[in-house]
């Protein structure tokens, strides 16, 4: 499945557009909760007068007040700027760099949201491929990888997508005891940081999709992108909710299909993806 087939960038503009409505709505929110605290805060101090005046309580005043704070900052640096003197050394930059740290958690958090959604809402195998390829190349910057379902009757792993590489070159794996998958299927959960990577010279990591305590695939992580070190932070958070939530996804299609449990076989899944 190549890059362009997987509608590149798709998560990326729906992510965008969920933050620009959730911010289209913050403002009247947080003022709301804003006036909600300070009542809060009246009453409380009113009904303990011998103790100091209550904090603010709720954190939906520290993104207020940081934006309220650099507003004077701007303003006393303009002030001072023109009277000759400094702006206070490095308090604007400090609050600036938090309010970009913020601004990074609120855009992985919505990029979270909005591929949990796109996998509760796929209803074929190929709607889950095509959004674990989007979050891969996107999200996380894997721009080489393999993902294999799992043919439960022959206990196999059968390669079902590719990016990076040629499909003809791969070969089925046998699940014998030695195997990763074979570990994956004995841990029975989706994978967490901290778990075993499973990896090798050649692979990054294998990252078992798990439904309940039923491995339905696994996804081979070959190779970053070329801009892209390595994993960060908020790499770990995405490829734990593709673990559980394509797992999940791929039962639920292959069990509509078929409008009851049945085992995994490669042949029946080519034909759904083929149909």
């Amino acid at each position: 499945m190549r890059a362009q087939d997987a509608g590149q960038g798709d998560l990326h503009d729906k992510t965008r557009a969920a933050l620009h409505e959730f911010f289209g709505r913050g403002e009247a929110f947080v003022r709301q909760l804003i006036a909600e605290n300070e009542r809060l805060r009246s009453e409380l101090n009113e009904s303990q007068p011998d103790r100091p005046a209550r904090p603010e309580l709720t954190p939906g005043t520290v993104m207020e007040g940081l934006i309220g704070r650099i507003v004077e900052l701007e303003k006393a640096r303009s002030a001072a700027t023109e009277a000759g003197a400094p702006a206070p050394p490095g308090e604007l930059a400090r609050l600036r760099d938090r309010l970009v740290q913020l601004e990074d958690e609120n855009y992985h958090l919505a990029s979270m949201y909005v591929a949990g959604l796109q996998f509760h809402a796929s209803r074929t195998i190929g709607d889950v491929l095509q959004t674990t390829t989007e979050i891969l190349l996107n999200f996380i910057g894997v721009g080489a990888f393999t993902l294999y379902l799992v043919d439960e009757e022959r206990r196999v792993l059968f390669p079902i997508a590719r990016e990076g590489g040629e499909m003809n070159e791969l070969v089925e794996i046998e699940m014998d005891e030695a195997s990763p998958a074979a570990q994956m299927v004995q841990r029975g959960r989706p994978w967490t940081r901290g778990d075993p990577a499973y990896a090798s010279d050649d692979v990054i990591m294998y990252l078992p999709l798990v439904s309940g305590r039923r491995l339905v695939a696994v996804l081979r992580l070959e190779a970053f992108l070329a801009q892209k070190p390595g994993f960060e932070d908020n790499d770990y958070s995405l490829l734990s909710m593709i673990s559980e939530h394509a797992g999940i996804a791929i039962e639920t299609a292959w069990i509509r299909a078929h409008a009851k449990a049945v085992a995994l076989q490669r042949q029946a899944v080519e034909h759904l993806l083929g149909a």
